[in-house]
């Protein structure tokens, strides 16, 4: 096939349902969660626009301007309301899946933005970069929340486990990275890098916690 189609198959038989042709080629794919659309990410420098398509009659739906350079990666949000996107544009951005609106915009990368997750429970996203870093955001406000160094080369893909409590880390170098990301080793992290308490606000936000709970 082309360069410049997705297309949709039967998982049983192999049959080719549906052929999206999408400007410029696709560098990266995602279903909507409750399979009725489907996100793309254009893999050419003239294109900066991931695209929204009904999986179903492949009509395009969306066009979500606004990133300056290739995109990546897609991913929609586990409820279906948001989609997140990376690019090489050193930026992550979260979008309105149903009006194109940009949401958010996460800057604090240094270098290309290769992929992008969402946690389980909506609440963070995760992006990895070949700033050889994985970070770690609030995906309401956009505020960075870790920083997870350690990586030898960049980083080519990240996800979370189905539980939300662990990260993994796909690198350059051959070499995939597991972080534990549970309450209490959220905390350690950050109470590593400041130095004042956190308001019990902040541990509702930021690690679903009504109270900080003690480190062991």
């Amino acid at each position: 096939g082309s360069r410049t189609t997705a297309k949709v198959w039967n998982a049983t038989t192999g049959q080719e349902l549906l052929k999206l042709n999408v400007p410029h080629g696709v560098e990266s794919v995602a279903w909507s969660p409750n399979g009725k659309r489907l996100a793309t990410a254009s893999e050419w420098y003239e294109d900066h626009t991931p695209r929204v398509w009904d999986a179903a009659t492949g009509q395009q739906l969306l066009t979500l301007r606004g990133h300056k350079e290739m995109v990546n990666s897609v991913a929609w949000s586990p409820d279906g309301k948001r989609l997140g996107t990376a690019s090489e544009d050193h930026t992550a951005k979260v979008w309105d899946a149903t009006t194109g609106k940009e949401l958010l915009t996460m800057r604090d990368h240094t270098d290309v933005v290769t992929s992008l997750a969402w946690s389980p429970n909506n609440r963070r996203l995760v992006t990895g970069s070949t700033d050889h870093t994985v970070r770690v955001w609030d995906a309401t406000t956009g505020m960075q929340l870790l920083t997870l160094n350690g990586q030898s080369n960049w980083v080519r893909s990240v996800a979370y486990s189905p539980d939300g409590k662990r990260l993994a880390a796909g690198s350059a170098d051959g070499t995939v990275q597991i972080y534990a990301l549970d309450t209490n080793e959220l905390l350690k992290l950050a109470r590593s890098r400041v130095t004042r308490n956190f308001t019990s606000t902040e541990c509702t936000r930021y690690f679903q916690s009504e109270k900080c709970p003690a480190i062991p």
